[in-house]
């Protein structure tokens, strides 16, 4: 090589990494506040993107997920430590993952993860409902035919494979009362934990709802965005949608017997919707959908109506002992007396959690996403599309795509750009469609 093409060679590869710098400085950075399914979808399509960096922030312990969460073998804590609980996937609040009609992308992503065996299908005949008639004691059981998934290895696979790749930050938890602050002279939002600075960033996104989601908002100068995240906590909405977001609380009930039970062999599916108790909505068989080295023992999840998650609300991250006690009773109860059990099962182990912000009664109809243009913040989730997985994943796609087309202006929180509407199968079932 000559002199000449030496110092050609140089300056190209001078001017290469100033290009690459100064496209590396022009990135915005996005801070995501929750790390559900909404918050992963949108990051995941953002770090695709030419224009951002996202980081999530999450208070899960261990990993993200939200409601599509589940407990691994490894997560053991103090009341499952020696027990069996410990050694198996428990899904103890997402069952189920349905593709609405019209939803072209999601049914291409779900093609995308069942290839991958991130997902897989229910087999025939595994999923159903029971129909149980208070009023003549009959029930009926009816197969479900359209397809429905559910997550490889446990529910938590689905949000393991949206987060692969992203800067997620766990174990966080942004303060309602002071986490997040605007600063009008750049346009930027600052992110705090514990009293320490977690960052600047261009844009700030709510991933998450319910009283905190509220709290965060409410002494922001987001004042349209922040009316849309105030809630309510009620077990129904009016026909005609309501005037706010509104949640329900459902109680999920893990509990181990033994695989001979009445219950095993009176149900001989995976999973199954429960109508016309005014106490459950949802059983599903752990060990049928994931396995067990020990196969003596089966692990199950019952889920409770809205109704009985209102009348029977505790602070959820610390469960009376009596509370939970009765609640626990309650439930087997109306377990035993559903499947017309005729003997109280011997339950071996059992865990209680409450979600109360469990799922969305009734959805903001709009564009599936929230954005204030003039104060750099964006909102996403189930309850702008439709309270699933589906919804969730959907809305972060679709805040994701108007970023990266840098559309200016205001979208879902002006006037006459979106209203409440009530949600059937939010309503009709204890999970939501999901």
């Amino acid at each position: 090589m000559n002199w000449l093409s030496a110092r050609i060679t140089f300056f190209i590869i001078v001017f290469t990494i100033a290009i690459l710098s100064s496209c590396a400085n022009s990135m915005q950075s996005v801070a995501i506040i929750g790390g559900g399914i909404s918050g992963l979808s949108c990051a995941q399509f953002l770090r695709t993107s030419s224009k951002y960096v996202p980081t999530v922030f999450d208070t899960g312990r261990l990993r993200p997920g939200g409601r599509c969460s589940a407990r691994l073998p490894t997560d053991a804590t103090a009341d499952t430590k020696d027990g069996i609980l410990s050694s198996c996937v428990v899904d103890h609040a997402t069952q189920v993952i349905r593709v609405p009609e019209g939803f072209t992308e999601f049914r291409a992503q779900v093609n995308e993860w069942v290839g991958g065996e991130v997902l897989a299908q229910f087999p025939p005949n595994s999923l159903s409902t029971l129909t149980a008639n208070s009023n003549s004691n009959s029930k009926t059981h009816q197969p479900i035919e359209a397809e429905a998934y559910y997550g490889v290895g446990g529910m938590n696979a689905l949000p393991a494979s949206l987060s692969s790749g992203l800067n997620v930050v766990q174990d966080c938890w942004v303060s309602p009362s002071n986490g997040v602050k605007f600063n009008k002279r750049d346009g930027k939002w600052t992110v705090k934990a514990k009293g320490e600075n977690l960052g600047t960033f261009d844009k700030l996104i709510i991933a998450h709802n319910g009283k905190c989601a509220d709290r965060l908002m409410s002494k922001t100068p987001s004042k349209k965005l922040h009316k849309l995240l105030r809630v309510n906590f009620a077990d129904r909405v009016s026909k005609e949608g309501g005037k706010r977001m509104t949640l329900k609380s459902i109680y999920s009930l893990t509990f181990v017997v033994g695989k001979g039970s009445e219950l095993s062999e009176k149900f001989n599916g995976v999973a199954c919707y429960i109508k016309g108790d005014k106490n459950l909505k949802f059983l599903s068989s752990n060990t049928r959908k994931h396995g067990r080295e020990d196969d003596e023992k089966e692990v199950w999840t019952v889920l409770s109506s809205a109704q009985f998650g209102k009348k029977f609300k505790g602070p959820q991250e610390n469960l009376p002992e009596d509370l939970a006690r009765n609640v626990t009773s309650l439930l087997m109860g109306s377990l035993e007396e559903v499947f017309g059990l005729e003997r109280k099962l011997e339950v071996e182990e059992q865990k209680l959690q409450l979600w109360g912000a469990g799922v969305p009664l009734n959805t903001w109809s709009g564009e599936g996403f929230l954005y204030d243009a003039e104060n750099n913040v964006g909102c996403v989730g189930d309850w702008l599309v439709e309270p699933s997985v589906a919804g969730a994943w959907e809305s972060g796609r679709r805040l994701a795509a108007f970023l990266e087309v840098g559309t200016e202006g205001n979208v879902g929180i002006d006037d006459g750009q979106g209203e409440w509407k009530f949600n059937e199968g939010a309503n009709d079932n204890g999970i939501g469609d999901v």
